[in-house]
């Protein structure tokens, strides 16, 4: 059986001695989560000092070094020696082959009382191995020899690998991330992840539900790499109505303030209502108009928010963020989001003055905000479809899941002209057959004939879409 032994972050040992029980039983059960997350079980955890050493039944290092709070992942074996004589032969009968022809070098760390010091062991280790090696380079070695004495216990590193670092989740409260999908939110959510917030999303459905679809995969992908220790859930508001209302009644230059303002206001209501401790947004001063500090400063005066507002991104530049998010390992989904358009693409106000944005927020009927928040759905990010995300109460769909199923009602001659790969035609379509839990796209020219097709099929108790327009030659 395998056995790792993991180095925590150092905030964790250094904290009073009522905190620090608290904060390694948290990283325990994250530790365990990740592990049966991948199929794996833990059999036994013992805490050594700023150590925790693991004993699993498969191989779990690279799993473990996603876990925060744990700095460095160490796979190793255990002896439990007599002396120093027996200490290093056991080492140097399991590190032969490590050194055989090459330079080499011994570290050992040590703790506990011994009539030995960590520079003996290294001596006698090293004496014991020098004769199958090319000789020792304390200053370049091509190989380490790595030791860890605790007690009569030493244990022999195989290999090694960073952690996240940061603090267990769990430890510092909840946090309601307002999250698009692209790469600022997802880049906020670990960054306060990694301070021990158990991170839930918040999405607002604007338009395009290929956007919210791709959105929830790459909160989903975060949640099943990075976030253990709970279950992380996507809470979906549809906002269209309101952004309807924008574009209706607020002075063209506002709207991007209204717009934002409304999302805190709407986000602010769900985090007192679900008991959220903090809002966390992936704002960074003057990214965006809306994210000058002028308007900040004026959005978060006139909406109020009920919650404190986190902006872990607050000093970060667009490179930066997208360099975190290729280590995270989002780039690739968070490149598909194609985030809402601008409701004002231009002659937007950089530096809102309270009483005017007040005035122009005072347009909006504050039903629809009610009625936004009442209406909110909420999804485990473990265990749903992305496909959940689409209102139920739609009917067209502006894009093609991956895992659907095509049925393709064009005529015949368009069929071959510009085929669709995979799909199926009208006149080969069993409804018995088709499976209840995969989405069914259907195609026509114009999207009229297909919106009537994917309604009978809702009838029958089928995720039936119409392709929003017609599949024309694309």
């Amino acid at each position: 059986m395998p056995k790792y032994l993991v180095t925590v972050t150092g905030e964790i040992p250094l904290r009073s001695s009522r905190t620090r029980p608290r904060f390694y039983k948290v990283l325990i059960d994250n530790i365990r989560d990740a592990v049966e997350r991948v199929g794996g079980r833990v059999n036994t955890i013992e805490i050594l000092e700023a150590k925790i050493l693991l004993d699993v039944d498969r191989e779990v290092e690279e799993v473990l070094t996603r876990v925060f709070g744990v700095y460095r992942v160490g796979r190793v074996l255990e002896y439990e020696f007599r002396d120093l004589k027996d200490l290093a032969e056991w080492v140097a009968s399991k590190a032969t082959g490590y050194v055989q022809g090459k330079k080499f070098a011994v570290r050992v760390k040590r703790s506990g009382q011994h009539d030995f010091t960590s520079l003996d062991v290294a001596r006698e280790v090293g004496a014991l191995l020098k004769p199958f090696s090319k000789g020792v380079d304390l200053e370049n070695p091509e190989v380490e020899v790595s030791l860890e004495v605790r007690g009569s216990r030493v244990f022999l590193y195989l290999d090694t690998a960073r952690g996240p670092g940061g603090l267990p989740i769990g430890v510092e409260g909840r946090g309601l991330v307002l999250f698009s999908g692209g790469f600022d939110s997802p880049v906020a959510a670990w960054f306060t992840a990694k301070r021990g917030v158990r991170v839930d999303f918040l999405h607002y459905v604007m338009g395009s539900t290929q956007s919210s679809y791709n959105a929830f995969r790459v909160a989903q992908e975060l949640a099943r790499k990075w976030l253990y220790g709970y279950r992380p859930v996507f809470i979906i508001v549809d906002f269209r109505d309101l952004l309807y209302e924008i574009t209706k009644k607020v002075e063209w230059s506002y709207r991007q303030v209204v717009l934002r303002a409304l999302m805190y206001i709407v986000g602010s209501k769900i985090a007192v209502n679900q008991g959220y401790d903090v809002i966390v947004t992936g704002e960074s001063i003057g990214q965006a108009s809306s994210q000058t500090l002028r308007n900040l400063e004026a959005i978060e005066l006139v909406s109020k928010p009920l919650k404190p507002i986190m902006r872990p991104l607050v000093g970060f530049d667009k490179e930066e963020i997208i360099e975190y998010s290729r280590r995270i390992g989002l780039y690739e989904l968070s490149s598909m989001v194609v985030e809402a358009c601008s409701i004002a693409p231009s002659r937007v106000v950089t530096a809102a003055k309270p009483d005017e944005l007040t005035r122009e927020l005072e347009k909006i009927n504050m039903e629809l905000v009610e009625k936004a928040v009442r209406e909110a759905k909420t999804l485990d990010l473990l265990s749903s479809n992305p496909l959940d995300v689409i209102p139920s109460s739609d009917l067209e769909i502006d894009f093609i899941p991956v895992e659907a199923i095509v049925v393709d009602a064009r005529n015949p001659e368009n069929r071959v002209k510009n085929p669709i790969h995979g799909a199926i035609g009208l006149e080969e379509l069993k409804i018995e057959e088709l499976p209840r839990e995969k989405p069914v796209i259907i195609v026509c020219e114009t999207g009229v004939k297909s919106l009537l097709i994917a309604r009978t099929l809702r009838e029958h108790g089928l995720k039936a879409y119409s392709f929003k327009g017609g599949y024309c030659r694309r």
